[in-house]
């Protein structure tokens, strides 16, 4: 894990001495947590006390103010002059920037719909309709009967043509949608029991005149370059560079991979003369206690003679003041960490690359099937298909833990995990550590 001092002002600094002071009336449960179990239980912001450091650089007894779990999308850089270093700028970093790639190459955009008759917006055929969900079709045979079929999530269809036949449809309008094994299906728009959720390519043509200009004059965020070009890419950092916190950073590099990381962000409080930032990564493996009106009715929470212990409203509040209190005092330095790039390990490099790898192999890859039959258990499964079981990785990095878009065309939608077996079955061995713990 990374840590870092905090640099605070002399009024902040009196301040978290104040709230230090209250800190020592709270009373802390006997039971301990394993670290990631208590942030999936527990809401952050939360304030606890290290119990078992294990083999993590943190001191027992130590306090940490948790501040929350942070998602960023971190992106490998390099120097466009002689540098061994490998820098890694979250998409939280405020600065603009300058494209300096003659050539970008734009990524694909989409336009997304949740009605069927949207489809009659576009001229046909209309090729790159991607599916959102698994949507009910009719499978057309070149005998004009019908299979009723599920199409499935992300194929890519054509609109092929609108259909009204007495012989094939009933004499009612039907979209004509094709796949790439040339297969046809009835899509009937007038089924109302659920929407058609389709996203289809913005092509060239269809882009505001101004949008594939001379990109050498326009200023852009980090967020903003990776929708809007494929890596690697050359910019330039025109505003903020000089205030990025690392010894003779370049202001001219080349983006090269990306993945999301989470992280949680904790402030080590415990001696308010020295307080530290604290990344973790959410598979840190340590022990914690947190404070008793947290854990009051909870099923393994009881007092030594057996009986349940009561709520304490007064210690609830009292903890309730003296976290919102951190949150006001913190939570402006956490955001700025959070958006300052670093130098990364070989560690974090390699990891947030394979991950970036994996995701384009994902991307590329085509399935032999785009629809499953519905009601016929034995056409469902195609053993021709390629396995789609997330692919894993071996070891993330101390300071986060590494994830991959569903949809590198749209890098802020939702994220896929990336784990192995092993770590499983590694957070399950821990779980029952800590319910030992809690019971000891």
């Amino acid at each position: 894990m990374t840590s870092y001092p905090l640099e605070l002002t002399p009024v902040q600094k009196e301040s978290l001495e104040a709230v230090s002071k209250d800190i020592q009336q709270f009373d802390w449960e006997v039971g301990e947590y394993i670290f990631h179990d208590f942030i999936e239980y527990f809401q952050l912001p939360q304030i606890i006390r290290v119990s078992q450091p294990w083999d993590t650089n943190l001191t027992k007894n130590d306090i940490f103010y948790l501040q929350s779990m942070y998602d960023r999308h971190l992106i490998l850089s390099k120097s466009l002059i002689s540098d061994e270093r490998t820098f890694i700028l979250p998409d939280w970093f405020q600065g603009q920037c300058r494209v300096l790639s003659t050539n970008p190459i734009y990524k694909s955009r989409w336009w997304q719909f949740t009605n069927a008759m949207e489809l009659l917006r576009f001229e046909m055929p209309r090729e790159h309709i991607r599916l959102l969900r698994d949507t009910a079709a009719l499978l057309l045979l070149p005998t004009n009967e019908k299979i009723p079929v599920l199409l499935k999530e992300n194929t890519e269809v054509t609109l092929k043509r609108i259909e009204k036949s007495t012989t094939i449809t009933d004499g009612q309008e039907m979209f004509v949608l094709g796949d790439k094994n040339d297969q046809e299906f009835l899509l009937d728009p007038t089924v109302t029991n659920e929407s058609f959720h389709f996203a289809t390519k913005i092509l060239d043509d269809e882009f505001d005149k101004s949008y594939h200009k001379n990109t050498s004059e326009n200023l852009f965020t980090l967020p903003e370059i990776i929708i809007r070009y494929e890596l690697p890419l050359d910019i330039e950092i025109v505003t903020l560079a000089d205030t990025i916190p690392i010894e003779n950073f370049p202001k001219q590099i080349r983006l090269e991979k990306y993945s999301i990381a989470k992280s949680i962000i904790a402030v080590s409080i415990g001696d308010v003369d020295q307080p530290r930032i604290f990344e973790l990564s959410s598979l840190t493996q340590f022990s914690l206690q947190c404070v008793t009106c947290l854990t009051t009715g909870l099923p393994r929470d009881t007092s030594i003679d057996g009986e349940a212990r009561a709520f304490d409203e007064n210690a609830y509040r009292h903890y309730e003041t003296v976290r919102d209190r951190l949150v006001q005092l913190l939570e402006d330095p956490v955001i700025q960490y959070m958006r300052n790039p670093f130098v990364g390990t070989q560690e974090e490099v390699d990891c947030i690359a394979e991950v970036y790898d994996i995701g384009i192999q994902l991307k590329k890859e085509e399935k032999n099937q785009t629809y499953t039959v519905i009601g016929d258990p034995a056409e469902v499964t195609n053993d021709n298909e390629p396995n789609n079981t997330v692919p894993s990785i071996d070891k993330h990095p101390t300071r986060f833990t590494v994830h991959l878009p569903v949809d590198f065309n749209s890098p802020y939608s939702s994220i896929m995990e990336v784990s192995g077996e092993e770590e499983e079955e590694n957070r399950e061995a821990s779980a029952t550590t800590a319910t030992t713990a809690s019971e000891k």
